[in-house]
Formats: structure tokens, sequence, C-alpha cells
């Protein structure tokens, strides 16, 4: 089985493709540079008044003390509210709306809440050069939503509704993570963020509204029926075959997703058969049982079926 802990690149601020986090870089370089020369500067200071015998002494306590600290910290803290606020001024009613809810140990993802509820899971697509709205909720423990490349971060609270407003301003695929400590599999519960230009997007959106596609061959046909009777459906949706499981991941574009476990491992037929077979070998603490009961038939063909909604 292979993982894709780096097949979207490293978790860093300094590959920015967002709008927050082009502006917290400019910020985090700016404090960087001024806390180093700050460092310098109070040092000189320090031992030019050591060396002084003059009077004065006091002079140098209170200004390089007291004033200089407060006239920096404060010319600071306008800086740092000046950016959040050019972060998050681009909130409006008129913007796409996200809706992300964090469970132990994967994202159930809703987009368009408040018309079309168009559900998906584990993945975030976002429209290119757009402002979008997040509204970030828990279903049981704190879960924190980041996406460094992107924006930053923001807590998801059991019994809150936190909003985090974002700007994509590059194309592709990026990396994210639950930012605080979960549970078991804490470091295992990350996602990818797709950033799609605005036709493209839209075009996503409207496959959402689909149903799963048809299962074509006497193998996919067998998957389709295992996954009917073997008690899936009672925690797993999938659009146009069965549509009432709510406590797992929906699954009708499961095949389409880059990757299976929250942004664990490559999606392929062979780590979706072991996902099925042994789900608490690849995730611990994961609250799905393991199908290891299943015959290998079986478990081959619902693997091929699951692999080939996309």
């Amino acid at each position: 089985m292979t993982s894709t802990l780096d097949q979207f690149g490293s978790q860093t601020t300094y590959a920015e493709a967002g709008l927050g986090a082009a502006k917290t870089l400019l910020l985090t370089n700016g404090m960087v540079a001024i806390g180093i020369a700050i460092f310098i500067f109070v040092m000189a200071i320090t031992v030019f008044a050591w060396r002084f015998n003059g009077g004065g002494r006091s002079w140098w306590i209170v200004g390089g003390g007291i004033v200089f600290p407060l006239v920096t910290l404060l010319a600071l803290t306008v800086v740092s509210a000046t950016t959040l606020r050019a972060i998050t001024n681009d909130a409006g009613p008129e913007n796409p709306v996200i809706e992300v809810t964090g469970h132990q140990y994967w994202w159930d993802v809703v987009h368009d809440p408040n018309m079309r509820a168009l559900r998906d899971a584990n993945e975030v697509i976002l429209p290119l050069d757009t402002p979008v709205t997040l509204r970030l909720r828990s279903n049981d423990v704190i879960h924190s939503f980041w996406v460094p490349s992107i924006s930053g971060k923001m807590d998801m609270i059991p019994g809150r509704i936190n909003e985090l407003t974002v700007t994509a301003t590059k194309k592709g695929r990026f990396r994210g993570q639950c930012a605080e400590f979960c549970g078991l599999s804490h470091p295992l519960m990350a996602f990818e963020v797709v950033v799609l230009p605005v036709d493209d997007y839209a075009a996503y959106l409207d496959s959402l509204e689909s149903e799963a596609r048809d299962a074509v061959t006497p193998q996919q046909r067998r998957g389709k029926e295992v996954f009917l009777t073997s008690g899936c459906t009672a925690c797993h949706a999938v659009r146009g075959v069965s549509e009432n499981g709510r406590l797992g991941p929906d699954l009708t574009r499961v095949g389409a997703r880059a990757s299976l476990g929250a942004g664990m491992w490559r999606m392929n037929l062979g780590n979706l058969a072991g996902w099925i077979a042994d789900v608490g070998d690849m995730k611990p603490g994961a609250q799905m049982p393991s199908y290891n009961h299943l015959t290998g038939p079986d478990l081959r063909a619902v693997s091929t079926w699951l692999e080939s909604l996309k």
C-alpha cells in the first residue's frame, strides 16, 4: 500500500497559493526582519550604555526598556490587525459557501448548503480567485481546519459554527491537515484542497448532483450487490444507490478522489481492498468496522465497484 503523505507537497506557508497565506507570509517575513533588527539594536545600545561613564543610565532604562518596546509592540499590533482585516474583508453574502464538518477522523464537505446541499468528503474544491466562505463545525471533539498554502487555521468546535473566508490564487491541489489534537489518528486526518477555474468549478458542482455511475461489468455488479447486502449502506451514501447513510463519508465519487482515508493513501484498487478488509490497521481509531469476513472474490468485487465511482 502506498501512502500519499507527500503526494501534494509539504505543508508550508512559504508555498503560498491564497490571499490569506500571501498576506500572512508577508507579515511573518516582516516581523522576522524587524525582530532581527531590534535584537541587533538592543545589543548595541546595551553595550553602549554599559560603557557610558557619565549620568543618564536611567534614560537608557526608560527609553530602551519601556518606551521602545511599547512603541514597537503597538506598531506590530496595528500592522497585524490591518493584515487580518485585509484577509477577511472579502466576506460577503454573495460568496460561495462550503460547509465542512470535522469527524474522527475524516471531513464531511457540503457545497452550497443553503440551496443544493451537494455532499462530498475529504476534498474541498475551490474556485480560482473567488472569495469562498467556509462554515466550519465539529461533530464530536475540537478539530482545526488548516491549509497553510491558502489561508490560516480555524478551530472547529462542537455546537458552534466558525466562518473562514479564503481566496485561492493558484490552480492546483494542496494538502490540508487537522491542526488540533483530536484523538489517536489525529496525525492521519488530512484532506486535499483542489483549486479549479470558475467554469470548471461550476461543472464540478453540477457533477455532484448526478447519480453514481452504473455498474457495467459483472464484477462491478457483484460489488454493488455486496455493498448493499453487507451493511455498508447504514453509514455510507451513494446517490442513486443508497442515500440514507450519514455516519460515514459520501461515496458517490469516491473513485475520483486522489486519496483514501482522509488524505493518507493513494486511491487505487489495492488500497481500497486493504481499507475495507482491515481499516483499523490503516487508520487506528477509525470508527468504521473491518470487513475481513468478506471472501476474496467479494472483497475484490466491492473494491472494483467503488473504484469505478467517478
